[in-house]
C-alpha cells in the first residue's frame, strides 16, 4: 500500500546532476524501487539548460564534475537564472565547513556520499512540501555498520541495505562498479605516469565514493592521502606506492565478487 509520502515523492519531477555513471546508476535503482523517476544531467552546464526549459521540483547536485561543477552551476541558477528551485548538494567531501559552503552558495541541504536513501528522501520530501515538515518513514533502514568477514575487502552491508536486498539490483550495480571504476583506474595510472597532478586529484576524489558503495573502506585513507599529495603537487613516488595498493585491492574485490556469484 502506497503512503501519502510515497505518492508525494512519485509525483515529483527530479533532476539528478551527476557525471559518475556508477553513482547515477545507484541513485536511479534505489529510487526506481520506490517508483520514483529521475531525469539526468552529466554536468552543471547541461543541468542549467534543462532547468531553463523544464519545470523541475528539485535538483540533486553533485559537486565535482567536468565542464561545470556544482558550485558554479548553483551560482548561475541562483544569480543569473534567479531560480529558487530547491537544490541538494551530493558530495564525497567530508571537510570541515563543506556543508556551510554549500548552504552559503544557495543550496538548501547537503547529503554525503555514499548516499543514505532514507536521509536523501527525507530531505527531498521536506524541501518540496509546504506547511509542517513531515519526515519520510524508512522503508528499509540502511545499515551504517556491518560485520566484516576476515580478510575480505568488500563489505556489502551498505549496498544490500540500500537495494533492499534486491539481488538483481545489487548485481547490476556491482557490474557497473567494476566496468566504470576499471576505466577510471586506467586513467589514474596514465595520469600518474605523466605526473599529471590535477587529473590525479580529480580521479582520486571521484572514485573514492564509488569504492565506498561496495564498503571497501580500506581505500578511503589511501584516496584521501593521494588527493592531498596531488593537490600539493608533491610526492609522486608516494602516490605510485598508494596506487599499487589501489590496484591490488581492486583485483581482490573483483575476485571476491566473482566468488560470490
Amino acid at each position: 500500500m502506497l503512503t501519502d509520502t510515497t505518492l508525494k515523492l512519485q509525483s515529483l519531477n527530479i533532476l539528478l546532476v551527476e557525471d559518475n555513471l556508477l553513482n547515477a546508476k545507484l541513485v536511479s535503482v534505489l529510487f526506481a524501487q520506490r517508483g520514483i523517476a529521475l531525469q539526468f544531467a552529466v554536468n552543471g552546464k547541461e543541468a542549467i539548460e534543462k532547468i531553463k526549459i523544464n519545470n523541475f521540483d528539485i535538483v540533486l547536485m553533485d559537486m565535482e564534475m567536468p565542464v561545470m561543477n556544482g558550485y558554479q552551476a548553483t551560482t548561475i541558477i541562483r544569480h543569473v537564472l534567479h531560480n529558487n528551485i530547491p537544490i541538494i548538494a551530493l558530495t564525497a567531501h567530508v571537510l570541515h565547513g563543506e556543508r556551510e559552503k554549500c548552504l552559503q552558495l544557495g543550496m538548501n541541504d547537503y547529503v554525503a556520499k555514499p548516499i543514505d536513501t532514507t536521509v536523501l528522501l527525507k530531505s527531498i520530501y521536506n524541501l518540496t512540501s509546504t506547511g509542517k515538515t513531515v519526515l519520510v518513514n524508512p522503508v528499509f533502514p540502511i545499515p551504517r555498520s556491518h560485520p566484516v568477514v576476515a580478510d575480505k575487502v568488500c563489505n556489502m552491508g551498505y549496498l544490500i541495505g540500500a537495494a533492499r536486498g534486491n539481488k538483481k539490483a545489487i548485481h547490476n550495480i556491482v557490474a557497473v562498479f567494476f566496468k566504470e571504476t576499471g576505466k577510471e583506474l586506467i586513467f589514474l595510472n596514465d595520469a600518474i605516469e605523466k605526473t599529471n597532478y590535477p587529473v590525479i586529484s580529480d580521479i582520486s576524489h571521484k572514485i573514492k565514493s564509488a569504492f565506498s558503495i561496495l564498503g571497501i573502506s580500506v581505500l578511503e585513507p589511501v584516496f584521501n592521502e593521494m588527493e592531498q599529495l596531488s593537490s600539493n603537487t608533491s610526492g609522486i613516488g608516494k602516490i605510485e606506492q598508494l596506487n599499487r595498493k589501489v590496484n591490488i585491492v581492486f583485483k581482490q574485490a573483483k575476485a571476491e565478487m566473482n566468488t560470490a556469484d
